[in-house]
């Protein structure tokens, strides 16, 4: 994100509308849709970071059932109760949810993917739009 507003840039070709300037409804359209990408990527990217880190914690749990004697003692918490279960139902529960959260996570990077392509392509329409507008028309200039 941290991408200079393409209004900014727009000069000579702002609308007077009631006294006050404003850039074509097209742009206005295309800022609108551009704050709205960012906003959906922030949150994606949101997304992607917790998944990941409950993938992490996961991990580390297996790693310590691993490591622990198949006769040992296992406790899963369900709400505010803990519930005894062997370490291989742990250890079947946690990798379910790591399969889930890895799915989830391969769905986050997609639309993070889509998301990125979207907002450069619509970088390049602000980009075209900006330039126009500091290219001064005859017409105008009269």
């Amino acid at each position: 994100m941290g991408f200079k507003p393409a209004y900014l840039t727009l000069g000579a070709k702002l609308l007077v509308v009631g006294g006050v300037q404003r850039p074509p409804p097209e742009v206005e359209k295309a800022l609108a849709r551009y704050q709205e990408l960012e906003s959906q990527l922030a949150s994606v990217m949101t997304q992607k970071g917790t998944v990941i880190s409950f993938i992490r914690e996961i991990e580390r749990a297996l790693s310590i059932l691993k490591d622990l004697p198949n006769d040992a003692v296992v406790y899963r918490s369900t709400g505010h109760v803990l519930i005894r279960v062997s370490k291989e139902e742990a250890t079947r529960d946690l990798e379910s949810k790591k399969e889930e959260l890895e799915i989830r996570l391969t769905s986050l990077e997609k639309m993070e993917s889509i998301l990125k392509k979207q907002l450069e392509e619509l970088r390049a329409t602000l980009s075209k739009y900006a330039k126009q507008a500091q290219t001064p028309q005859s017409s105008e200039e009269e």
